[in-house]
């Protein structure tokens, strides 16, 4: 049976210590198990993040991901408004275009998703 090779790899102080917070993190026996695991990581992302054909980037999935988050905010706060200003709210009910309005929050959201990623920060 074929032994493991051995890599031995010298770490400054700042590397060794985020080593040991991840090893802790983890619960791991050894340098070695936090050092595989990581590199490991490493290298599946490498091996991923040239796929540029096969998948979004992760920029991509982040802006998507902004872009739902923008959208449930939206809608919550629409639920709320629902449940505890029933009355407005069913005032407002009476207005023929409930459904557009609807569309307009979803456009607003999207317009917010914009600034933010254009770098908005208000």
């Amino acid at each position: 049976m074929a032994r493991n090779k051995v890599i031995q790899v010298a770490c400054p102080p700042d590397l060794y210590s985020k080593v040991q917070d991840y090893k802790g993190a983890k619960n791991l026996a050894s340098d070695a198990d936090a050092m595989r695991e990581l590199t490991l990581f490493a290298l599946r992302v490498i091996e991923h993040s040239s796929d540029e054909d096969e998948g979004v980037s992760t920029r991509e999935l982040l802006e998507v991901l902004l872009g739902n988050v923008i959208k449930i905010h939206h809608q919550t706060s629409i639920n709320y408004y629902q449940n505890f200003n029933e009355e407005q709210y069913n005032n407002n009910m009476k207005e023929p275009d409930v459904v557009p309005s609807y569309k307009r929050l979803m456009a607003k959201a999207e317009e917010r998703t914009q600034q933010i990623l254009e770098g908005d920060k208000n």
